[in-house]
């Protein structure tokens, strides 16, 4: 069966673990004898050995076995519609396409159709996500090559350097100059969106008023995080003033350019800026750190949010880094992964919640499993990756998904918090049903997530 890319695309997408093209290829290893999806991450062998297949089942007349990491004939498979357009978009190259119509040519798409597709499968518009694809080409670029802010504009595809700048401050939260030079005199200032509810994000961080890794002073105008970067753990301070936010790390002078980008994310991130906002929206704060996001579902499957709180910090003070003023960077992955899970149920977990964020763990650790990856693709791939793990079911996969990988219209229909929060809202004379929630926000797409926000609360228990 022929394949729909080219050799070097595929190529591109294995050797970035892109969970988006499961299912749509297989990667054969001639030099070991097995097939792999493309997301599968043991290490990815010499371009000359690589063969691709259409189905596992030409794989095996190949000659190949599967691959016992990633395990390519347990896949659940891509609706046709999405491999369909999956397969389309890998022939684009997101700088040679100038605009929304060209994207639309390019997929033999109508302009509305186009829009259809691309609210079911990224959860964004097409100019949004071609926004967004330009900015990270050029962040990128600007942290990694010496080019000029023009040079770089261009060479992503913007059609002047004032869309660029424009589109880049949207996205970033600071101008292309900015971002090139993060990190120097000790500090990073992105800027808010004009008539941004802080209020709605201070109430959300401070949602655990015992929280042992954050600390939120309202009425100071900060936030304390302790968060794990690349170098090390550091307790970071958010200051927020007329509209702008400064990033203060305790230790500016030992953080690597590494560290400032991971600061730039954790704090886009803690404040709901990952989606751009407009006067009115709700941001949706994520949970900073992914894997801490994992912990946070597993620890609130079937208990009270008050229950997750107390597991979680008995998880972090036991097995996180203590940084300063009091706070507890939270544990990563290799280090629950090493645990037996016997360590984990003396935290507060059921043996099955400790297999499950063990299991995770250990997926995370060795970079079986991506958040970043899922965040990146579409919003029904995410749902089939979290779902095939053992013990995730549909509440924990739309918990992470709204929560963790932050797409906007994400409805956890079984979250008893949210439908708790419904019935008073609308004067229910029952809890409603899964269906009912739906219908309920219903009216709120494409921007569920922050409906989903505001129910939360509005409740008396938080998630």
């Amino acid at each position: 069966m022929t394949l729909p890319y080219a050799r070097d695309f595929m190529l591109g997408r294995m050797f970035a673990a892109d969970a988006a093209f499961d299912g749509l290829f297989y990667t054969g290893v001639t030099s070991t004898g097995i097939y792999c999806l493309p997301s599968c991450r043991a290490r990815k062998p010499r371009a000359e050995h690589v063969q691709f297949h259409a189905t596992p089942h030409e794989a095996r007349a190949a000659g190949l076995r599967a691959c016992r990491r990633c395990h390519p004939d347990g896949y659940r498979g891509v609706p046709g519609p999405e491999a369909a357009m999956l397969a389309a978009l890998g022939g684009v190259r997101v700088p040679d396409v100038p605009g929304v119509r060209a994207l639309a040519d390019a997929l033999n798409l109508g302009e509305s159709a186009l829009h259809v597709h691309w609210r079911e499968l990224f959860q964004v518009t097409p100019g949004e996500w071609l926004a967004r694809e330009r900015v990270r080409l050029a962040a990128r670029t600007l942290r990694g090559t010496g080019d000029s802010v023009a040079e770089v504009a261009f060479a992503v595809g913007f059609g002047s350097l004032s869309a660029f700048g424009a589109q880049f401050r949207r996205v970033m939260h600071l101008t292309p100059q900015a971002w090139r030079h993060a990190g120097r005199g000790g500090g990073l200032t992105l800027t808010l969106p004009a008539a941004f509810p802080l209020e709605v994000v201070w109430r959300d961080l401070g949602r655990d008023p015992d929280s042992v890794t954050q600390r939120v002073e309202a009425h100071a105008g900060r936030v304390a995080f302790a968060w794990a970067l690349p170098g090390g753990p550091q307790r970071v301070t958010l200051h927020v003033t007329a509209g702008r936010v400064e990033v203060h790390p305790d230790d500016p002078e030992a953080l690597t350019p590494a560290d400032w980008e991971a600061l730039h994310a954790l704090t886009v991130r803690a404040l709901g800026l990952h989606t751009p906002l407009t006067p009115g929206d709700w941001p949706v704060p994520l949970v900073p750190q992914a894997f801490d996001g994992l912990i946070w579902a597993v620890a609130g499957q079937q208990v009270t949010f008050v229950q997750a709180c107390r597991t979680r910090r008995t998880l972090t003070l036991r097995y996180g880094t203590p940084v300063a003023g009091g706070l507890t960077a939270p544990p990563t992955a290799a280090r629950l992964a090493a645990l037996e899970d016997a360590d984990l149920r003396a935290c507060g977990l059921t043996d099955a919640r400790a297999a499950l964020l063990r299991r995770l763990a250990g997926r995370v650790a060795r970079r079986e499993l991506s958040m970043d990856a899922l965040a990146r693709g579409t919003v029904g791939a995410a749902r089939r990756t979290l779902l095939a793990v053992p013990g995730i079911g549909p509440w924990t996969a739309d918990y992470v998904r709204l929560r963790v990988l932050g797409f906007p219209d994400i409805v956890p229909e079984g979250d008893a918090a949210l439908a708790a929060s419904l019935r008073c809202t609308h004067a229910l004379p029952a809890r409603p049903t899964p269906a009912q929630v739906q219908a309920l926000l219903h009216p709120h797409a494409p921007r569920r997530s922050q409906a989903v926000l505001r129910a939360w609360h509005a409740g008396l228990n938080p998630t």
